[in-house]
């Protein structure tokens, strides 16, 4: 072979070699848009799944499913003395409408401004059987002077507190007790807040009883919710609304529109999002200019155990 064969050989096994390259870098960085995206819509889905799961158990309390007197004003979510718990089960669903300041500042920290804030009331399902947690919150259904009702406390040991003095129906035995559960959601400007690993991640965040901030699910940068309000004492909600205002109106919440934005963690190489998303009653949101990917996911939820007992 000569030299000039040697050459155009050469030459061309470069081209080749510069064509694979590209089509790896392409076909590389279609899986990572991939798994972006794929990452975006498991998360959307996931926390729209935990509101649900919440959402749809506010108000459960066990064995009671009788009215509630509601408090003269909307209760403190994150107070935890006995006088707040037991008034506050009332008012399963409470929110806040895009507050200027959040309530209990101090637990629900790096807050997010623009977005609400979903407070859920309800005891958990499952029946403590062993020694309870002092410290923790439970409530306790039975009954009482031939009554059904129940009682919410603070464990100070890992016995009954004295307050729990229900029975079943036998008269003898003493009533299930469960933990009673009051969580506070909320869009947080961050995932790991704190430390050398801190993060801008916008991020679905809860406080439970008063406690402190825990991430839940990564990359939803808005929360905004509807309020069904039943005004008939049907169980079926006749109007929505973004803050229902008063205490009355609160405890006639049956159903929520619910519409969370999710954002991919990391931005795309030559995108800029400039769309408009609608987030229902709260109008609509425009991207401003940068490089994530987004999607909005809406559902109608409805609350289950204060519109079945209204739907009997």
């Amino acid at each position: 072979m000569t030299l000039v064969e040697w050459m155009v050989s050469i030459t061309i096994g470069l081209f080749l070699l510069a064509g694979l390259a590209l089509l790896f870098q392409h076909q590389s960085g279609a899986q990572l848009e991939l798994e972006k995206s794929s990452r975006q819509i498991e998360n959307g889905r996931y926390a729209m799944q935990l509101l649900r799961n919440d959402i749809e158990l506010a108000g459960y309390a066990g064995e009671f499913g009788g009215s509630i007197t509601p408090p003269g004003t909307l209760p403190d979510p994150c107070a935890i003395t006995s006088v707040d718990l037991q008034s506050g089960l009332a008012l399963p669903v409470q929110g806040y409408d895009v507050p200027a300041s959040p309530p209990c500042s101090t637990k629900v920290s790096y807050y997010k401004g623009g977005t609400d804030l979903l407070v859920i009331r309800r005891a958990d399902p499952e029946v403590i059987t062993g020694s309870l947690t002092a410290g923790e919150t439970y409530i306790q259904s039975g009954i009482k002077n031939q009554a059904l009702t129940y009682v919410i406390d603070l464990a100070a040991g890992t016995g009954l507190p004295a307050s729990f003095d229900l029975k079943k129906k036998d008269g003898a035995s003493a009533a299930p007790v469960r933990k009673y559960l009051v969580r506070v959601y909320y869009i947080g400007t961050c995932s790991q807040c704190t430390g050398s690993n801190a993060d801008s991640i916008p991020t679905l965040r809860v406080v439970e009883n008063g406690g402190s901030s825990q991430p839940l699910v990564e990359g939803i940068e808005n929360l905004q919710i509807d309020y069904g309000v039943d005004t008939t004492a049907d169980g079926a909600p006749d109007s929505f609304s973004t803050d229902p205002g008063t205490v009355a109106n609160w405890t006639n919440v049956m159903a929520l529109r619910v519409h969370l934005l999710a954002r991919n963690n990391a931005p795309t190489g030559g995108y800029s999002d400039t769309k408009t998303y609608s987030l229902g009653l709260a109008g609509n949101t425009t991207a401003t200019n940068d490089a994530y990917k987004r999607h909005v996911f809406s559902q109608l939820i409805r609350v289950v155990n204060p519109s079945a007992r209204r739907d009997q």
